[in-house]
C-alpha cells in the first residue's frame, strides 16, 4: 500500500511543529486564511469547536510535514470530514493546519517512548499554543468552546489543557469539553493537573472524554498501550463494564460514502483493566488499521469516530445544553 494511502487509513499520532518563516516577532501565522483547515466565514452556533487533526503526513522527505505541505493538507480536508464534522450540527468548526511527524516516526515504539518524543517537540507544542490564542483573541468572542482531537492531534491536546488551560483560566471556565480521543488519558495525567476533570457521565461539563476502540481479538503490538489509561462508554456514556448494544448506537458514519447508518453498526462495552472500549459487532479485517507494526492487529483506531459519529454529536449537544443551563443560572 501507498504510503500516503496507509497514513490516511491510519489516522495517527504524534505533535506537530508549525514553522514561521516571518522574521517579525509580533507575526502570527495564524492571521493568514491560508494557515487554518477550517475558518468560518460567518457564525452561525453560539459554541465552538476547536479542533487538532490527527496524523495525516505522508512526507517522501524527512519524517516531518511542514503546515503548508500539500500532501498533507489534502489529507487533512478529508479527514475532518470525518471526524470534527461530526459537531457540526451544534458548533462552528475552527482548526489550523500544523506541522507534524508521519507514521514512520514511532513504528516499533511504546507508549513511553512515544511520551519522549512529545516532550522534545516544543516548536510543534509552542506553535499550537499560538494558534489557539489567537483564536481566542480573534475570533471567540467570549463563546463557550468544544476541544477535538484524535491521535497526534489529541497527543498536542494534552498539553494544551495541562499547561495552557492551566495558565489561561479565563478561557478554561467558558470550556463545554474536550473529546481527546485516540491518545491515552491516564490517573496519573489527571492527578498531575489538578484543575481537569475527567466525565463521569453523559452530561457533565468541563470535562475530558477519552477512548480507543479495539476488537476483544486485539493482538500484537499496541503503541499506546499504558497503566491507568481512562476511558468513557461513547454509547451509553458510561465508566462501567454496562454493555452497549449495537442498537442503543445512534449512528456510524461510512468513510467511503459519507453516509450515516442507523442504528450504527457498532456496540461498545468497556475493558477496563486496559482502557479501551470493545467493540464486538463489526469486521475486524475491514475496520482494523493496517499498521501492525504500530496497532498489531484488531485495533479499531482509525475509526474512533466513524463508529459512534452520531453519538459523539449528540452528546456534545447534552454538555452544551447543560452548560448553558448552568451559565444562566449562575
Amino acid at each position: 500500500m501507498h504510503k500516503a494511502a496507509v497514513v490516511f487509513a491510519a489516522l495517527f499520532i504524534i505533535s506537530g511543529c508549525i514553522q514561521n518563516n516571518k522574521n517579525a516577532a509580533s507575526y502570527n501565522l495564524y492571521a493568514e486564511k491560508e494557515n487554518w483547515l477550517s475558518l468560518p466565514d460567518n457564525i452561525t452556533h453560539s459554541v465552538d469547536v476547536f479542533y487538532i487533526y490527527p496524523t495525516v503526513c505522508a512526507s517522501d522527505i524527512s519524517n516531518i510535514c511542514p503546515a503548508n505541505d500539500m500532501q498533507m493538507q489534502n489529507a487533512a480536508q478529508r479527514v475532518i470530514k470525518l471526524q470534527a464534522a461530526a459537531f457540526s450540527k451544534y458548533a462552528n468548526i475552527f482548526a489550523p493546519y500544523y506541522t507534524q511527524y508521519d507514521i514512520e516516526a514511532i513504528e516499533y515504539s511504546n507508549y513511553n517512548e512515544i511520551e519522549k518524543i512529545m516532550q522534545n517537540n516544543i516548536q510543534g507544542i509552542n506553535e499550537i499554543y499560538s494558534d489557539i490564542d489567537y483564536y481566542f483573541k480573534h475570533y471567540n468572542k467570549s463563546r463557550p468552546f468544544i476541544l477535538v482531537s484524535h491521535s497526534q492531534g489529541s497527543a498536542v491536546m494534552k498539553y494544551v489543557l495541562s499547561s495552557y488551560m492551566k495558565k489561561h483560566t479565563e478561557y478554561y471556565k467558558i470550556m463545554v469539553a474536550a473529546y481527546v480521543i485516540g491518545y491515552p488519558v491516564t490517573e496519573k495525567f489527571m492527578a498531575e493537573n489538578p484543575h481537569l476533570k475527567f466525565a463521569n457521565g453523559s452530561g457533565d461539563t468541563g470535562v475530558i472524554i477519552a477512548f480507543e476502540v479495539q476488537s476483544p481479538n486485539k493482538a500484537g503490538i499496541d503503541a499506546l498501550y499504558t497503566e491507568g489509561r481512562l476511558v468513557i462508554n461513547p454509547v451509553n456514556w458510561k465508566r462501567d463494564e454496562t454493555p452497549a448494544a449495537k442498537e442503543e448506537n445512534l449512528g456510524s458514519l461510512d468513510q467511503n460514502t459519507l453516509k450515516i447508518t442507523t442504528p450504527g453498526i457498532a456496540d461498545a462495552v468497556l475493558d477496563l483493566d486496559k482502557g479501551v472500549v470493545l467493540c464486538t459487532t463489526i469486521d475486524e479485517n475491514k475496520y482494523q488499521i493496517p499498521i501492525p507494526s504500530v496497532f498489531g492487529t484488531g485495533s479499531y483506531h482509525g475509526q474512533s469516530f466513524q463508529l459512534y459519529y452520531v453519538n459523539l454529536g449528540e452528546n456534545a449537544k447534552e454538555r452544551i445544553d447543560n452548560f448553558m443551563k448552568n451559565k444562566k443560572i449562575k
